[in-house]
């Protein structure tokens, strides 16, 4: 097995940004993300579904470093929890198979924290011990770090060669103060286009998150794929000197921790760029979680 990072489910390329290089391959069906990937990364991820994908395939990449973001619809209220019986699992579980397999050296992997309590995290620790790898779980928010969002994830981070074991962290990760003010994160001078309506307020203001701009202590609530749909539970909204607005898909990536060289494909329209940002990962945390283990 050579050296490389391989990116599974690697929609916008988080992990590889955060865990540096080399990157040698990257798999998603998202065509969006995979423009946006290329846009940024100089590789082109292959649209293939991992469902049906092969060891030869997979092998192919000499990757030592393998990090796995599958879909979480499985393992989510919204997604009604049907876990091994939901069809999105099944990506999951065929590289699962083909990693016990090949055995690169470290495996990694992140989704919602109800995942933790699912049969399908069974079958991994399961399948992951047998094949050889040390295990580290935890739960961690970007909030314990000092980045003023809450995003709370599941995190695994299997090594081979180390022993069999594992260890499991799944106390509430501590808040700490913010070292930098949510303002610091956001534009200046924002697209007049994201602002709220006063109808839309009247409706949706009693049951949203809406965060002074200049509160030194105003964390953000998790951004979804859902933001700029779903007016309720998909993100926080932004009270200026403008009014009350959206986030931008930029000022979310920059909670997120990808930095301002980072750049959506023109032309891709705000609600595909949200969508993306949503379902991305917290650079932070996953840097984090290779520096400590």
């Amino acid at each position: 097995m050579g050296t490389g990072l391989l990116e599974l489910f690697s929609g916008i390329g988080a992990a590889g940004i955060a865990w540096g290089g080399p990157v040698v391959g990257a798999i998603d069906q998202n065509s969006h993300a995979n423009t946006t990937y290329l846009e940024n990364h100089d590789l082109a991820p292959r649209s293939w579904n991992l469902a049906g994908v092969t060891a030869a395939q997979l092998g192919a990449f000499s990757a030592e470093r393998w990090w796995l973001s599958p879909p979480c619809q499985p393992f989510t209220v919204r997604g009604a929890r049907r876990d091994l019986d939901d069809p999105r699992v099944k990506p999951l579980l065929r590289v699962l198979a083909i990693l016990c397999e090949l055995r690169p050296r470290v495996v990694a992997m992140e989704n919602v924290p109800g995942f933790v309590a699912s049969a399908t995290r069974g079958e991994l620790r399961a399948a992951l011990i047998t094949a050889g790898y040390t295990l580290d779980e935890r739960l961690l928010c970007p909030t314990s770090l000092g980045v003023p969002m809450r995003r709370q994830r599941y995190y695994l981070v299997a090594r081979l060669g180390q022993g069999q074991g594992h260890r499991s962290r799944f106390e509430t990760p501590v808040p700490v103060s913010p070292t930098r003010p949510l303002s610091s994160f956001v534009d200046a001078e924002p697209d007049p286009a994201l602002y709220l309506s006063e109808a839309v307020i009247a409706t949706w203001g009693h049951s949203v998150n809406i965060l002074d701009s200049e509160d030194p202590a105003a964390v953000a609530t998790c951004f979804t794929s859902a933001y700029g749909r779903s007016p309720v539970r998909s993100g926080s909204y932004l009270r200026d000197g403008g009014g009350v607005r959206y986030f931008a898909p930029e000022e979310i990536l920059r909670l997120l921790g990808f930095p301002d060289t980072f750049r959506f494909p023109e032309p891709l329209a705000r609600p595909v760029r949200w969508d993306l940002a949503g379902n991305s990962l917290s650079v932070d945390a996953v840097r984090a979680l290779r520096l400590e283990t």
